[in-house]
This record gives C-alpha cells, sequence and structure tokens, in this order.
C-alpha cells in the first residue's frame, strides 16, 4: 500500500496484465488473449470505426478478421502508465495488407499506426473494459482508400 492509499500490487499486476495481452495479440495466440479478459468484457472502439464488441469470444473474433486482412500484423508497446484498475498504453501497431480489410481488398500496403489504448482490470487483474483511439483516416489512406 502506498502514502494514497492505493493498491501498489493491483496497479502492478493489471500493468502486467495489458502487456501480457499486447504480447498475445502480437504473437497472434488467440488463447492467451482470451486468458488476460474477463467474462463480461467490453471493446470500444474507435469512435469512427465499428460498434462497440461485448465479450471474450467476441472480441478475439473480431482480431482474427483483423489478421486476415494484416496476417503480420505485430503490436509494439511503447509507454504504459497504470494507476490503480486503469492502465493508459501508447501503441504502434504495423502490418502489411495482404488480404480484405474492412471490406478493402488487398493492396500490399504497409501500414503504421499510433495508438492510445485505456483498459480497465478487475479485481482478478483481468481485464473488463478496452478503449482504442487512433487517426482513421491515416489508416484508410494507408490502405489505399481513394478519397478524391
Amino acid at each position: 500500500m502506498t502514502i494514497d492509499g492505493s493498491d501498489l500490487v493491483g496497479t502492478d499486476r493489471n500493468r502486467e496484465t495489458i502487456l501480457r495481452f499486447f504480447d498475445a495479440l502480437s504473437r497472434h495466440d488467440w488463447d492467451a488473449v482470451a486468458d488476460c479478459l474477463s467474462d463480461d468484457f467490453v471493446f470500444y472502439p474507435n469512435p469512427d470505426e465499428r460498434e462497440t464488441l461485448r465479450g471474450r469470444d467476441a472480441f478475439v473474433e473480431s482480431q482474427r478478421g483483423v489478421i486476415e486482412g494484416l496476417p503480420d500484423l505485430t503490436v509494439e508497446v511503447l509507454d504504459v502508465v497504470a494507476e490503480g484498475d486503469v492502465v493508459a498504453s501508447r501503441l504502434r501497431v504495423s502490418g502489411t495488407h495482404q488480404g480484405e480489410f474492412m471490406g478493402i481488398p488487398a493492396s500490399g500496403n504497409h501500414v503504421e499506426l499510433e495508438i492510445a489504448n485505456f483498459s480497465r482490470c478487475d479485481e482478478d487483474g483481468k481485464i473488463v473494459e478496452d478503449r482504442d483511439y487512433f487517426d482513421g483516416l491515416a489508416l484508410m489512406q494507408q490502405l489505399g482508400v481513394d478519397f478524391g
């Protein structure tokens, strides 16, 4: 316990859960991804993206779809800050657009994107809520979408 009464053990545990989660995503290890998530997990994607996903299985299935379009996708954790049950991360996601992704046919383009991610963990150290924020227009341009 710290001077302000915060739970350092829980904070450290939550930080480690997030690091394991992003490592598992980067390795496309779906069992390890699912193991980091609570039963009632909710994913709030980038506001200009798809709808909210509810449940561990729905999230894992959505990520399998991402990998179909970007099979070499990796997630690099650049920064992590944890306080209590909340963990904030700055990520660099990169991969090659080799299959259909978000309805866009494969372009062969390399995609690299920074994401601000905010997660909340429960008392068992499982992720119950995850939010991503990134530049959706930059992603579309990298995928080869012509807005002209």
